[in-house]
């Protein structure tokens, strides 16, 4: 039976309703999407983590050939706790020209844009596939879409290029920082702060380990920089810490985390190595030398790949109104870096552009679209998305070898996506 199609803001109201926070399951949305999508002949595939509480899910629809675009989007949204909302941030409402819900920016609304085209996109006789790929644990450090990119890579597919649909008033993102995440895990010896000498104080070592790291990110402004981001160079720095449990006790342990965020290029595993040899060379012989079962122990918590296409000085030829007029580097590390992973070869997804907040109201706690933009403009118009598709398609064998050959991954052209009734033109 043919599902009648719904509106993005439908859809929207659907996906807010999920409380898919990080630490929550996906997987109630993930089986509502395939409800919706079984009827229009989509094929999907899921990708659980080791648990089963959560998964990726890759959506086909069109015909089982390689090429095509992938639209990707992750499910999960941040916490809620704590923080100041006028009511239920799960129940999508209008207010002011706006709907306003926990995702509606990052990164529901996007999500919902796709699966309002979809109906269309299946009802047309497409030459390539159109990919939706929803992703996991996207708000931290996005530790659940490798699975999902590795396979891509290394299947029949061989996308052409992706779409990553976060927020960005339309900026085109087709560069970011590579990213490495962690926690710092400091053992001492505990006794009363009387004799701290007979002891080993875990906090007093992880604040000369911190010290450590701040050197690092000193050395980091000298070092090499891509004007285009903001700020120019790679960062490093300590965000939480956790120590100690009575003020007269020598600390028996405390924990820290740490982020680095590394314009392409740098090696973030030097730099890490540089910390953990100051641990083990200079840290950890004072520290056994009072108890051999002191110590210090990492976990990385995420790493993720930096994305810099080479056509760095690409122009479009023709830019519709409500797009900038050239693509932008943003700082944070996103899901695009993947398709840079091993397995996602040439012409693998390898196209990706991202769509990012770029001013504080986008990235305001109480995320919304403009109730208004129901064909998507906040996102991407499905209208759009189908004239890419059939832009794309209308290409000669020969053209498409020209202009999306198989370059390097991260390589070569660059795409926009627009809203607007302006064409949009594939460079």
């Amino acid at each position: 039976m043919t599902q009648a199609p719904l509106s993005a803001a439908a859809h929207l109201e659907r996906l807010v309703g999920f409380k898919t926070i990080s630490s929550a399951s996906n997987l109630d949305l993930l089986d509502w999407v395939e409800d919706y999508l079984t009827p229009l002949q989509a094929r999907f595939r899921r990708f659980p983590n080791e648990a089963g509480d959560k998964a990726n899910l890759l959506v086909s629809i069109g015909p089982e050939e390689p090429g095509g675009i992938v639209l990707s989007g992750h499910t999960d949204v941040v916490p809620v706790d704590g923080q100041d909302w006028l009511d239920d941030p799960f129940r999508l409402r209008a207010r002011d020209g706006r709907l306003i819900g926990r995702g509606a920016v990052d990164m529901k609304g996007f999500i919902a844009c796709c699966l309002a085209v979809a109906p269309d996109l299946a009802a047309m006789k497409l030459r390539r596939p159109i990919h939706l790929a929803l992703s996991y644990d996207e708000e931290v450090g996005c530790t659940g879409v490798g699975p999902m990119a590795e396979w891509i890579g290394r299947s029949e597919a061989r996308p052409s290029f992706a779409i990553i649909g976060e927020p960005s008033r339309m900026r085109l993102i087709n560069a970011h920082k590579g990213g490495l995440i962690g926690w710092a895990h400091v053992t001492g010896k505990a006794g009363h702060s009387s004799q701290p000498d007979r002891y080993v104080n875990a906090v007093m070592v992880a604040a000369e380990l911190i010290a450590c790291i701040n050197r690092i990110r000193e050395d980091m402004r000298a070092g090499p920089q891509i004007q285009e981001f903001d700020p120019p160079y790679s960062t490093i720095q300590v965000n939480q810490i956790v120590g100690g449990s009575h003020g007269n006790i020598v600390a028996e342990s405390c924990r820290f985390f740490w982020e680095m965020r590394v314009v392409p290029g740098v090696d973030d595993r030097a730099i890490f190595q540089q910390i953990e040899r100051y641990a083990r060379e200079v840290l950890e012989p004072e520290m056994k030398k009072v108890d051999p079962a002191c110590g210090i122990r990492f976990d990385i918590v995420a790493r993720i790949p930096a994305l810099l296409p080479a056509m760095r000085n690409w122009k479009p030829k023709s830019l519709p109104s409500s797009a900038t007029p050239s693509p932008k580097l943003f700082p944070m590390g996103r899901r695009p870096g993947f398709s840079r992973m091993p397995g996602c070869g040439p012409s693998s997804a390898g196209r990706a552009i991202s769509l990012r907040p770029t001013s504080p109201r986008s990235m305001s706690r109480r995320a919304s679209l403009p109730a208004a933009e129901t064909s998507c403009s906040g996102s991407v118009d499905p209208l759009v998305l189908a004239r890419i598709q059939r832009r794309a398609l209308s290409r000669s064998r020969t053209a498409r070898r020209a202009t999306l050959g198989s370059r390097p991954l991260g390589q070569g052209a660059s795409y926009n996506v627009s809203s607007a009734a302006d064409p949009v033109t594939l460079e």
